[in-house]
C-alpha cells in the first residue's frame, strides 16, 4: 500500500516543468537579447571601423589629389620656364648648343642651326672638340660658369666665336655643358681686308715712290747749270700721274662706300669705248703671254648714257682682273653685243680660261679691298699686284647706269663677268 506522501502529484510536475520551461524560454529570450546586443554592436563596430577606414582613404585620396595638384602646378610653371628660355635661346642672334653629361645634345637653338647646320655637323666640326675639353669637371660654383677662354672655330666656311661654360644645380652639381656660338666671319674678314689693305697699298705705293726717289736724286746730283734731262722727267711725271691715279681711286672708292657717288649722263658710243680700253692692255697681256680677242656684235645698237671715265675705270677692272688671274697661254675673250632676252641692255662679257674663283670667296668678291684666295693648278697662290677694289668699282659703277654686274665661274676652268647697262633706245 503506498502512502499519500510517497506519491507525487501529477499536476505538481506538470507545474515544475511548465515553470522549467517559463525559464528556459525566458533564459532563451534573455541570451537571444544578450546575442542579438552583442551582434547589433559587432555590425556597428564594424560600421565605424569600415567608416573610420573609408574616411582615412577619402583624407588620403583627398591629401594625395592635392599633392598631385600642387606638382601638376609645379611642372606646369616649370614647363612654362622652360618654354619661355627655349624661347628666348630661340630668338637671340647667338648659337647656343646643350650637351648633357652623358654627352648628348639636348638643345639645339635656329642660330646654331644656321651656323653649324646640324647635329653631325656639331660632331665632325672643331665644335665638337670643344665639349671634350672640360668633361672631367663635375662641379660648378654658380648655376652657369664660364669654361677657358673664348676659342675660334672654322665651320661651313664660316668663322665662329665659342665660349663654353658648365651649367649646374643649385647645389654646385654639374649637369651639362652649353656653347655660345657668335657668328664672327665679317669682322675677321674686316680684320683681313684691313691687314689685306695696308700690305696692297704699301707695295702698290712702292714702285713709283721709287722711280720718283730715284729720279729725284739723279737729277738733284745734276750741275745746276745742266739742261732738263726730257728722259728723267717724263718718268717723274708717269710716276706721280700713277700716285694720282691711286689717290683719285681712293676718293672715288670712299664716296662709293659712303653713298655720294654720282655719274655723268652723256651720250655715249660704247665701241670705241671698249677698244681704247683693250689697247691700253696691251702691253701687261703681251707680258704675261696671253691671248686677247674682241667681238663685237650690233655695235650701232651699242649706245647708252653715262659717264666715259667711269665706265673705262670699270671695263678697266674687269679686264686687269681677267688678265691677273690667267696663266701665261690662256685666252681673254671680250664680247659686247644687245642682251638677247632684254633688248633694253647691252652685255659686256670678259670671259678668262683663268684659275676660276673658290666658293669660299665667291659670296666676298664685290665687297670692297677683298682679295681672295685663288690657286693655280699646281697649288701656288695667284696674287696680281692690286688693292682688291676693282669688282666693288665696277659693280658700283654698273649700278650707277641702272645696269648690273654678275659672275659665273668654275675652279680650274675660267670666270665669265658679264656688265649688264641700259641702252640709249632715242
Amino acid at each position: 500500500m503506498v502512502s499519500e506522501s510517497s506519491t507525487t502529484n501529477p499536476q505538481d510536475i506538470g507545474g515544475v516543468i511548465y515553470r522549467v520551461n517559463q525559464l528556459g524560454a525566458a533564459t532563451e529570450r534573455l541570451f537571444g537579447r544578450v546575442f542579438s546586443n552583442l551582434h547589433r554592436q559587432s555590425k556597428r563596430r564594424e560600421r565605424e571601423r569600415r567608416r573610420i577606414q573609408l574616411q582615412e582613404k577619402i583624407n588620403k585620396a583627398q591629401r594625395i589629389s592635392q599633392a598631385n595638384r600642387r606638382l601638376k602646378k609645379k611642372l606646369n610653371q616649370r614647363d612654362q620656364e622652360v618654354q619661355r628660355l627655349r624661347g628666348i635661346l630661340g630668338a637671340i642672334d647667338e648659337g647656343i648648343i646643350m650637351q648633357d653629361m652623358q654627352g648628348r645634345i639636348v638643345f639645339i637653338n635656329r642660330a646654331a642651326y644656321r651656323m653649324v647646320g646640324n647635329h653631325k655637323n656639331v660632331w665632325s666640326s672643331e665644335v665638337g672638340t670643344l665639349f671634350d675639353q672640360y668633361k672631367h669637371i663635375t662641379t660648378a660654383n654658380s648655376e652657369i660658369e664660364p669654361l677657358g677662354e673664348p676659342a675660334s672655330v672654322q665651320v661651313n666656311n664660316r668663322i665662329l666665336g665659342a665660349q663654353l661654360a658648365a651649367v649646374a644645380n643649385d647645389n654646385g652639381e654639374r649637369l651639362g655643358t652649353m656653347i655660345v656660338l657668335r657668328d664672327v666671319t665679317r669682322d675677321a674678314l674686316a680684320d683681313r681686308l684691313k691687314d689685306q689693305f695696308v700690305t696692297a697699298i704699301s707695295h702698290e705705293l712702292k714702285t713709283p715712290m721709287t722711280v720718283i726717289k730715284g729720279m729725284s736724286e739723279v737729277m738733284m746730283g745734276q750741275p745746276e747749270d745742266a739742261p732738263p734731262n726730257r728722259r728723267l722727267l717724263q718718268t717723274l711725271s708717269r710716276n706721280v700721274d700713277i700716285l694720282d691715279r691711286m689717290v683719285v681711286e681712293l676718293l672715288d672708292v670712299s664716296e662709293m662706300g659712303a653713298g655720294t657717288f654720282s655719274i655723268r649722263q652723256d651720250s655715249l658710243d660704247l665701241e670705241p669705248l671698249i677698244l681704247s680700253v683693250v689697247k691700253g692692255a696691251t702691253p701687261e697681256v703681251k707680258k704675261n703671254r696671253l691671248e686677247i680677242l674682241f667681238m663685237i656684235r650690233d655695235s650701232d645698237a651699242l649706245r647708252l648714257n653715262g659717264d666715259e671715265q667711269h665706265l673705262r675705270w670699270a671695263l678697266g677692272h674687269l679686264l686687269q682682273n681677267s688678265t691677273g688671274y690667267t696663266p701665261a697661254g690662256g685666252r681673254v675673250i671680250v664680247r659686247a653685243r644687245v642682251d638677247s632676252d632684254d633688248p633694253n641692255l647691252m652685255n659686256i662679257e670678259f670671259h678668262d680660261t683663268g684659275v676660276g674663283i673658290a666658293e669660299k670667296d665667291l659670296p666676298h668678291i664685290f665687297e670692297r679691298f677683298y682679295r681672295g684666295d685663288p690657286r693655280d693648278e699646281n697649288g701656288r697662290l695667284v696674287d696680281p699686284r692690286g688693292l682688291g677694289q676693282g669688282l666693288f668699282i665696277a659693280r658700283t659703277i654698273a649700278e650707277a647706269h641702272g645696269g648690273y654686274l654678275r659672275v659665273d665661274t668654275e675652279v680650274g676652268q675660267g670666270t665669265t663677268f658679264t656688265l649688264s647697262l641700259p641702252r640709249n633706245l632715242n
